[in-house]
């Protein structure tokens, strides 16, 4: 949002979005659309199966920790590259 005003924290923009507008409406719209994804897992609920600590430990961060970092990163990417060719949207 700054970049215009400070010009070198253009080197923070690292997915390289549009602009501040799309940026915003893309992350928006990732949000609703993983809300609605998420709530049927919700309510169904996860097996419970028992594993031993390190077993765990191995599997919760690959699982967890790359599908929360990454999904959102490229779905954004994706959204936003979507949003900047409708003309008028931001």
């Amino acid at each position: 949002m700054f970049a215009g005003a400070v010009p070198a924290l253009d080197s923070l923009n690292v997915m390289r979005l549009s602009s501040p507008q799309s940026a915003i409406l893309s992350a928006v719209i990732f949000n609703a659309l993983i809300i609605v994804a998420l709530v049927p897992l919700a309510l169904r609920g996860v097996r419970y199966r028992p594993a031993s600590a390190s077993a765990m430990l191995r599997r919760n961060p690959l699982v967890y920790g790359v599908g929360g970092v990454l999904l959102p990163l490229v779905g954004i990417k994706l959204i936003d590259l979507l949003v900047s060719l409708v003309p008028g949207i931001a």
